[in-house]
């Protein structure tokens, strides 16, 4: 049985993409393949009924027998579907069988990582009043989700899409309601500690994750560095402040510090947040 299963996974990790002009489900071709993840596929694809591209997420064919990755994606086609905000992607539909695909619309921007990067590499910053725009909008879209019951938890650089004047947040996959969650769920640079630790999640968990969006936005840099697999630098220590990177006004600073706190508790709510950043836009 072991070597089946073995045998069962490497044929499935040798399967390449669906190629332009494959049909990935009736109504939906193909146009091209646009990266490939732990759980799923992302195509942009062509569709009949919109006639117009859209954005087709499935599950890669290594985890199509995987029930718990089949269930998030219909769960995050299903959210998708049932929320309007100007700044979240918008979900068409969510076809469940035999294989889940998420139709989507196309964003036209780039991640936010691509940005932050491409601005870092000519040694220049984000200036101060669009990262406070960034702010205000992730606290917008965020403050709605919690509205609806649903913490993000994955809210890092490359889950949002700079497509000026909005910014939009993308990747539904990991979101639940407050309470217990799986120990590590989300991104090991940008979780927040309780996420890396297994505890009861709040609202205050996706405050840190605007936290860490914002430090990467200012800087460049992500608040926590590792990759090594099992360890969570920000179970170990607290972040870094900001300014130990950039030179910057002492408030703002302190908002995005903050955020970052290792008690949940100590965190400013969004509301605050946004009144804070407002302050830098006139």
């Amino acid at each position: 049985m072991i070597v089946q299963q073995k045998n069962e996974l490497e044929s499935t990790e040798n399967i390449d993409p669906l190629l332009k002009g494959d049909p990935l489900i009736p109504g939906y071709t193909v146009i091209h393949h646009m990266r490939r993840g732990r759980d799923c596929d992302v195509y942009y694809v062509w569709s009949e009924q919109r006639f117009t591209g859209c954005i087709a997420k499935t599950l890669q064919p290594e985890a199509q027998n995987n029930e718990d990755a089949r269930q998030r994606l219909i769960q995050e086609g299903e959210c998708l579907k049932s929320l309007s905000h100007p700044n979240l992607v918008r979900g068409y539909e969510i076809i469940a069988n035999p294989v889940p695909v998420l139709i989507q619309e196309t964003l036209t921007g780039e991640t936010l990582s691509h940005l932050i990067r491409n601005i870092t590499n000519e040694n220049k910053a984000l200036p101060i009043k669009q990262l406070s725009h960034l702010g205000m909008q992730l606290c917008s879209v965020v403050h709605y989700l919690h509205l609806n019951d649903l913490l993000h938890l994955d809210l890092k650089p490359s889950n949002i899409i700079s497509q000026p004047p909005l910014a939009k947040v993308i990747d539904l996959n990991l979101c639940a309601a407050p309470g217990e969650i799986r120990k590590g769920t989300g991104t090991k640079q940008y979780m927040s500690p309780e996420q890396a630790g297994g505890d009861v999640l709040t609202t205050a968990a996706d405050v840190w994750g605007i936290g860490a969006v914002l430090f990467f936005a200012a800087t460049g840099k992500r608040p926590f560095q590792s990759f090594e697999e099992g360890k969570y630098e920000q179970l170990e220590r607290p972040a870094k402040s900001v300014k130990t990177y950039r030179d910057m006004d002492d408030s703002l600073a302190n908002l995005i510090d903050q955020c970052l706190h290792i008690v949940p508790q100590q965190r400013p709510n969004l509301r605050e947040i946004y009144n804070i950043l407002h302050l830098y836009i006139a």
